[in-house]
């Protein structure tokens, strides 16, 4: 009996074996198969991006003339290239305007120092405009967020505006407000409520008698001046200024 009971039980643990053999190579063939299917897929979807491109070489952003004026705090003036034929336009505001920054720049020497104001930052530059590009790429967008500052050596960077580009990757045309909005599925009022919600919510985690000013944050929000982009995961998202009765800040919400 105990012998019938080891040769069932020998006989039952080969099957086993054998069923897990086979699903490793099933399942490893499906994979494989996968894998290869993706691979090829970024391929094709990379080489109908690069026929997008002014340089099919490049980057689908990069930079030019790069000038650091302090490492520490991080200022640096660069040209943006956004490498899409659809761009140009974009490509030669924003190098002009650049080009007025850059003649912005205030050294010792050139100036004198205010000697009533305490010094936030000892360095050479007393202030300056600044410009600062957070790039956000995904699989249908790429979008671009250009945030300007004025810089000073006693007060730091505050920023004074944010304009963002986005861009489709199947048509390499630049989207407007109107268009991203309408990704979203939402009205203007739709997202004046979902700033308004959100503000509502933040406020109970203020303190100190730091007040939000909600409505007339919400003013300032129309669809011509409305900073709207894509992050990273394809989601549509708006930055906008919040209004305090202290200083005011730079908020974002998704709006998909």
């Amino acid at each position: 009996m105990n012998r019938y009971l080891e040769r069932k039980k020998d006989f039952i643990g080969g099957i086993t074996f054998i069923i897990f053999v086979a699903v490793l190579i099933v399942g490893g063939f499906f994979l494989t198969r996968y894998l290869t299917s993706e691979k090829e897929h970024k391929k094709v979807v990379q080489s109908e991006i690069d026929k997008l491109k002014i340089d099919s070489k490049k980057d689908l952003v990069y930079y030019e003339n790069e000038i650091i004026l302090s490492p520490d705090p991080d200022i640096i003036h660069k040209d943006i290239i956004i490498n899409l034929k659809e761009a140009d336009t974009v490509n030669e505001l924003l190098k002009k305007s650049m080009d007025n920054i850059r003649n912005s720049v205030k050294k010792k020497g050139e100036v004198e120092i205010d000697s009533s104001k305490e010094l936030l930052y000892d360095i050479d530059i007393i202030s300056t405009k600044e410009r600062n590009y957070t790039v956000y790429e995904s699989l249908k967008y790429l979008s671009v967020l250009v945030t300007d500052s004025d810089f000073t050596c006693y007060n730091g960077s505050t920023i004074t505006s944010q304009t963002a580009y986005t861009f489709s990757l199947s048509t390499g045309k630049r989207l407007s407000n109107d268009t991203l909005i309408g990704y979203a599925g939402l009205s203007i009022d739709d997202i004046k409520n979902k700033v308004r919600n959100k503000l509502e919510e933040d406020q109970k985690d203020l303190h100190d008698g730091e007040t939000i000013n909600i409505d007339e944050t919400i003013n300032l929000i129309n669809i011509k001046d409305l900073v709207i982009y894509t992050n990273k995961t394809g989601k549509i998202v708006i930055s906008f200024v919040v209004k305090t009765n202290d200083d005011s800040y730079n908020d974002t919400i998704e709006l998909n």
